[in-house]
């Protein structure tokens, strides 16, 4: 699709289903919403055309198993205040309809650029919802999870059995021998002789 600027929705969906239908396009990305919109019909009530908008594509991507990828810039928010899903543009509708909704957030910093991170702040299937880092990598021009260092494992030099046993044995004092051998002198019993040794004598 070629489309810029303000465009009947009739116009979208009706070239959508044929991208469907002829190349088995399976996403499609409205970027975005406002301004597919326009500003020309100010008299009408401008969130009931987005909430009819949004309802016409919510039915077209049910019926012909497309994604759809709609973008909704925010409202005007405090620069303290990170974005949530009621900062969506527009009536309820947008959020309600939609299976995932993800917000591009960013923290402003004064000495530094500003950090943006990725929040899913709705997940219909698992539910399952998080944040996560974006670093922008300037060779691509993309933003991507940033990588973390894989961590090296430390060998340890292995000990020689004969140093583990030296080290896990440890040497007798002289007063532990000392004692060690009356203990054996008093267990030892001496014999007495035999009857055949007596007759000899």
């Amino acid at each position: 699709m070629s489309f810029h600027g303000q465009q009947n929705i009739k116009t979208v969906l009706d070239t959508m289903q044929h991208a469907v239908y002829m190349y088995d396009i399976n996403h499609v990305v409205i970027d975005n919403l406002q301004f597919m919109m326009g500003h020309e019909n100010l008299s009408v009530d401008k969130f009931a055309v987005q909430d009819l908008i949004i309802g016409a594509f919510r039915k077209f991507a049910t019926n012909s198993s497309c994604h759809i990828t709609l973008i909704i810039h925010p409202r005007k928010e405090e620069d303290d205040r990170e974005l949530q899903t009621a900062s969506i543009f527009g009536s309820a509708k947008a959020s309600q309809e939609a299976d995932n909704v993800l917000i591009l957030q960013e923290k402003k910093m004064v000495t530094c650029p500003g950090r943006r991170s990725l929040q899913v702040t709705k997940n219909r299937f698992d539910g399952d919802v998080g944040i996560f880092p974006l670093d922008f990598i300037k060779t691509s021009l993309t933003f991507s999870s940033p990588m973390k260092g894989k961590h090296k494992l430390k060998k340890v030099a292995g000990k020689s059995e004969t140093e583990e046993d030296n080290q896990g044995k440890v040497a007798p004092s002289k007063k532990d021998e000392g004692k060690k051998e009356k203990a054996t002198k008093k267990a030892t019993v001496k014999n007495p002789p035999s009857e055949n040794e007596t007759n000899k004598k």
